[in-house]
């Protein structure tokens, strides 16, 4: 996935998804952008209810810390169902707004009912993840390689991402490990400038990645390690900690 992103913002009215708290995003969606055709629609999120406030630095740290293949860990107590405890990987961040998949939410579904063509293995046994609450039934891999696989986007070192149908499906079948690929169904999306604000907010903490954390072997127990980390980072905030708190 070597070409660029095509983005496109606009407002549409909200239908059927519950409503954030944040009052002055109550009638309206955040719609984002077009990732080689994606279209990106989430409601924007509310701050963290009653959370203590973290260091007006370390906000200011992590605004400055969004990028391409960087975690959002969700604030202690965050009232969206949506993101409560999630750990999402950011693919896409720029101007036009940012794209990401919650990592730490296995679904019911395996993966050969997503793919129901492909020739039963241990990978199409597995799991399929939820990514987020867009276009739930949209299947995107996350690949781990030393190399990019064809059709892949890269997001961090070791790790890319693959949104057409049949590269997806040419990576199944020549996996031979669920450990190297994971399929997400739906996504998260943010319009320009909505995740630094949420982050300024103290919505999300901003951590750094890389394919262990991406890949975790217990996903069930991402999110109390990564905010584990967050802890770390504030209690040392005063000692000048580099952020994002390097593994």
């Amino acid at each position: 996935m070597s070409a660029p992103l095509t983005l496109a913002v606009r407002q549409t009215e909200n239908r059927g998804m519950r409503p954030p708290v944040a009052a002055r995003y109550s009638t309206a969606f955040a719609c984002l952008a077009v990732l080689l055709g994606l279209a990106v629609l989430r409601p924007a999120q509310p701050l963290a209810a009653q959370d203590p406030r973290p260091d007006d630095r370390l906000r200011s740290a992590a605004v400055e810390a969004l990028a391409p293949g960087k975690l959002l860990v969700a604030a202690r107590r965050l009232p969206d169902p949506n993101f409560a405890n999630a750990v999402i990987l950011l693919a896409d961040f720029n101007g036009e707004g940012a794209v990401g998949l919650v990592l730490n939410r296995q679904s019911d579904l395996k993966v050969a009912r997503v793919f129901p063509n492909l020739t039963a293995t241990l990978v199409t046994a597995g799991q399929a993840f939820l990514g987020g609450p867009v276009e739930k039934t949209r299947p995107m891999a996350l690949v781990r390689a030393t190399s990019a696989p064809a059709g892949a986007r890269h997001v961090l070192d070791g790790v890319y991402l693959l949104i057409p149908r049949e590269s997806i499906e040419a990576a199944l079948a020549s996996s031979t490990t669920s450990s190297h690929i994971r399929i997400y169904l739906g996504y998260a999306g943010w319009s320009p400038g909505q995740l630094e604000a949420e982050t300024a907010e103290g919505v999300w903490h901003v951590l750094a990645a890389d394919a262990d954390a991406v890949f975790d072997a217990d996903p069930s127990s991402t999110w109390q390690r990564q905010i584990a980390r967050t802890d770390v980072i504030q209690a040392r905030a005063g000692k000048e900690i580099p952020w994002p708190l390097q593994r």
